[in-house]
């Protein structure tokens, strides 16, 4: 029997809603959770992830019944083929990963699972991160470690004793990104913006005036 494949993103995460909704109605779908090697992921505009996989978003209308009823003529195969034109794969070792894969366990652990596979990898729209303040976020956290050990727990590049305050006391006083570089060669134009993008981040609350 033939199965009509997604043809935009727009339908993948229509599925990815649609499972979320089929998965709280039909134990039989949650069951088949662990064995769930890819992963994929969209995020709500109230910042919630919300997660499917290739056998179940790939296919159109999809339902909890359809994809019983036709597991064994639906291959992953298929469709992560298709799902990878607009879907890639985030990496487990940062923080969008880590936010991820903590979001992912809570899933599983609604549907009475104590978490994904040991090889489970969870993939997002292309893209979808990319505005210049969210990646600069994304780049700040990863570049940037807190740590009692070092520098007296204040935040410094990572895997170095330099302070997120050292590069913005130099940029105050009119060092460029280049010449900061030169002068601490273990340092990236990276690591120079991922202070920045900290400090920007870590500045962005509300104060309260509470006189």
């Amino acid at each position: 029997m033939s199965h009509p494949i997604v043809s935009s993103l727009e339908e993948a995460i229509e599925n990815i809603g649609a499972y979320q909704r089929e998965v709280a109605r039909h134990p039989h779908l949650a069951a088949r959770m662990k064995q769930v090697h890819v992963w994929y992921a969209h995020r709500t505009g109230k910042g919630d992830w919300l997660f499917s996989h290739s056998k179940f978003i790939g296919y159109r209308a999809n339902t909890a019944a359809a994809y019983i009823s036709g597991t064994q003529d639906r291959t992953g195969g298929k469709t992560e083929k298709v799902l990878n034109q607009w879907f890639e794969t985030v990496a487990n070792d940062n923080r969008l990963g880590s936010e991820l894969h903590t979001a992912l366990r809570a899933f599983l652990a609604k549907h009475g699972h104590d978490g994904a596979r040991s090889d489970a990898r969870i993939c997002i729209a292309r893209g979808a991160l990319t505005s210049p303040m969210q990646s600069l976020r994304i780049l700040a956290f990863d570049r940037i470690a807190v740590d009692p050990a070092i520098c007296g727990g204040r935040p410094h590049i990572r895997e170095t004793r330099v302070r997120v305050a050292d590069v913005l006391d130099m940029l105050a006083g009119g060092a460029t990104p280049g010449e900061i570089v030169e002068d601490f060669p273990y340092l990236a134009l990276e690591d120079v913006a991922a202070a920045l993008a900290y400090a920007a981040a870590t500045a962005d609350h509300r104060i309260v005036d509470a006189a």
